[in-house]
């Protein structure tokens, strides 16, 4: 698994890795009897694609759907493709996908959410599917579309935790350029920042990145001209938030998701302390970021998919970063991920599942707070359609 876009899954001592066809996925699941859970890769960009002592399902060799439904329009995307290739492959049609910030994760950045510049005029990336392939925990394949509301409902948004997703079709839109501006700023402009974006037009969205004492990163995306703006293609062209990692050092994290109202004021509350606690950073790559949802991300009932927190209207994530080895500064890191997690929590109290963390001792607490009271359905049907444990648990 070396060739991993995340460190800490490339540099797991794995029990083995799979890459079976579309015909041999059913019957491995039904009869695995190796370690479970058994964990998945397509895109590769999570920790827990690969882990000690686990097998993985690479889905990369045989599930690579990349093929355009022109009559709908839409496209089939296979379990293997990264959202980077398929939004490359998609502009040189003239269509696009409301893509996120990166373009290295693979499909379990839809089947968790989808949250990216564009989602307050487009939606989030689970709102763009029209059908779900693949195959149950148990082994039994599916192929689903809204007409079935409880399994529907629970792969947008649980899926990891059910089966293995091995192509969707999701809606296109026709491509059109972007205008970002970059910059820097002292966090104690963040707060006015925030409250200027959350009364801004939908088709502007407001993302940054916090990773130094006294400046934080900011961009600004919006689907209408600006003169200080720069003109790119669309978001396959978005520049990175956050630079490039330090080539220096062989790094692992972990990263939390955090979803929250309109709260500018509660932000500039929480600033001083907030302050202390970035100072306070165990490795200079622990960090904190946003990006901003709303608009359409609203208009879609909560109930109507697993991601159950429709009102809200910003999403921080927390990286907890540490040299690869070393438990100690490892353990430091991520104490300090729960200090700032409980910080936050007054104003962002939910949280986006799109980081695995079943191997951590904040799981429960996450899963309550990703899914609320859906979350007895969804071990329901986890009781159900992966009876063994062959997949995360929940």
């Amino acid at each position: 698994m070396s060739d991993l876009f995340n460190p800490q899954a490339a540099d797991a001592s794995v029990s083995g890795l799979l890459s079976p066809g579309p015909q041999e996925l059913s019957d491995l699941l039904r009869g695995w009897r190796g370690s479970k859970p058994l964990l998945v890769c397509g895109g590769g960009t999570t920790s827990r694609c690969a882990s000690d002592g686990h097998w993985t399902l690479d889905l990369r060799p045989g599930f690579e759907t990349r093929s355009l439904v022109p009559a709908i329009p839409a496209i089939r995307i296979g379990g293997g493709c990264r959202m980077g290739e398929v939004l490359d492959h998609l502009a040189t049609q003239g269509l696009t996908l409301p893509g996120g910030l990166s373009g290295l994760p693979g499909l379990g950045y839809v089947l968790t959410g989808g949250i990216g510049p564009l989602a307050r005029t487009n939606g989030l990336a689970i709102d763009r599917l029209l059908q779900i392939c693949g195959v149950w925990g148990n082994g039994d394949p599916f192929v689903l579309d809204r007409s079935d509301d409880r399994h529907w409902r629970a792969l947008c948004g649980a899926a990891p935790f059910l089966g293995v997703v091995t192509e969707v079709s999701m809606a296109t839109s026709p491509l059109r350029p972007l205008w970002i501006e970059q910059g820097s700023m002292p966090p104690a402009d963040l707060p006015q920042r925030m409250l200027k974006a959350e009364s801004s037009p939908d088709c502007e969205s407001l993302q940054w990145h916090w990773a130094e004492d006294e400046q934080l990163r900011w961009l600004h995306v919006s689907q209408q001209p600006a003169a200080s703006a720069v003109r790119i293609g669309g978001l396959h062209q978005l520049p990175s938030l956050s630079g490039a990692p330090s080539a220096n050092e062989r790094l692992h994290a972990e990263v939390i998701g955090l979803l929250g109202p309109a709260a500018a004021t509660g932000w500039n509350d929480v600033m001083p302390a907030l302050k202390r606690l970035m100072r306070s950073r165990p490795h200079p790559g622990c960090s904190l970021s946003a990006q901003q949802l709303g608009g359409a991300t609203t208009l879609v009932p909560p109930q109507a998919t697993a991601f159950v927190h429709r009102d809200a209207v910003w999403k921080p994530w927390i990286t907890a970063m540490w040299p690869a080895g070393d438990l100690t500064l490892r353990a430091r890191s991520l104490s300090w991920l729960e200090e700032l997690w409980a910080l936050l929590i007054p104003i962002c109290p939910g949280v986006h599942l799109a980081q695995l963390h079943h191997h951590l001792p904040f799981h429960q607490r996450e899963l309550r707070l990703a899914y609320g009271d859906h979350l007895e359905d969804l071990r329901d049907l986890k009781a159900r359609l992966d009876p063994n444990g062959n997949l995360p648990a929940l």
